[in-house]
């Protein structure tokens, strides 16, 4: 029998310290490799995505992302780390890169400091409004929320950059960290091909934002940083007011993953284009180990 070994790397995204951050397997040339085996690899990495790189005829690179339950067709974290890993194979040179994912070709800017990568900025285009949610009580109770620890002036609503969220704006810190989800009380609420909800606050310490995200993944998970919500965060903050990027294009910072011990900072790009909001979203990466798998 012949064996098959094909490298694989693991990076901490969205921050500069090892054993924080969103952690991601890549499998750095997944070229041979079919669906079944993306997903068994993902399983057995069982991290919440795995990266696959392909060839691509229309962008720098091809990836494609599983979770351990299946795949999706594009996500933040994994753009970032896996623009990283090929950054430093040597395959990302200059400052203008893109990956071809799912949702089609998405356009990355490189920030250098002498040469040395330090930041990745994945462009989510114009997230969408999908509506707003009226339903205050329900949607506080199901996470184990009352009414009250609502932020008061900003409502409940679901947007997209690719994959849907449940936007819940909460008063204060002291609230996200009560809460306690049962997923199943929102379905009503949140989109049945990506059940995830954004809490946020904008009472945050050496930030603009606080946030928690939880989804369904064959059971309640939470996610220590969650790039493909940023983008849809920002589009909401515009649509309410709270970023104003009339005058020129205006970046914020979002910290995640404090209740898990895995700090995370994820930057925020609001710009006005053709009058829309369009969002990018940005941060580091940082490589933790690497190895072969053989099969």
């Amino acid at each position: 029998m012949t064996e098959a070994r094909f490298a694989y790397e693991l990076w901490d995204v969205f921050t500069t310290r090892a054993l924080h951050g969103n952690p991601l397997a890549v499998v750095v040339d997944a070229a041979g490799l079919d669906a079944a085996l993306m997903q068994a690899l993902a399983q057995e990495f069982n991290l919440s995505e795995t990266a696959f790189v392909l060839p691509s005829r229309r962008a720098d690179a091809r990836a494609r992302y599983f979770t351990p339950a299946r795949e999706l067709p594009m996500a933040g974290h994994p753009t970032i780390g896996t623009a990283f890993a090929l950054d430093a194979a040597g395959r990302l040179p200059g400052q203008a890169a893109s990956l071809e994912l799912g949702v089609g070709v998405v356009p990355l800017t490189l920030e250098r400091d002498a040469g040395r990568l330090t930041r990745v900025w994945m462009d989510q285009g114009r997230p969408r409004f999908l509506g707003e949610v009226t339903r205050r009580r329900e949607v506080a109770g199901a996470l184990g929320l009352d009414e009250q620890a609502l932020a008061p002036d900003l409502p409940l609503a679901v947007l997209s950059a690719g994959l849907p969220y449940l936007m819940v704006p909460l008063r204060d810190r002291e609230a996200l960290g009560r809460l306690r989800p049962e997923l199943s009380a929102l379905a009503p609420y949140l989109p049945e091909e990506h059940r995830a909800v954004f809490a946020f606050t904008l009472d945050a310490e050496g930030a603009r934002v606080q946030a928690r995200m939880l989804f369904d993944a064959a059971g309640l998970r939470e996610d220590p940083a969650t790039g493909s919500a940023h983008g849809p965060l920002g589009a909401y903050l515009a649509r309410q007011g709270v970023v104003d990027a009339t005058s020129g294009p205006v970046t914020f910072l979002s910290r995640q993953g404090a209740e898990m011990g895995r700090d995370s900072e994820v930057h925020v790009r609001v710009r006005l284009e053709d009058g829309q909001v369009a969002v990018e979203v940005g941060g580091a990466a940082v490589p933790l180990a690497s190895g072969w798998v053989a099969l």
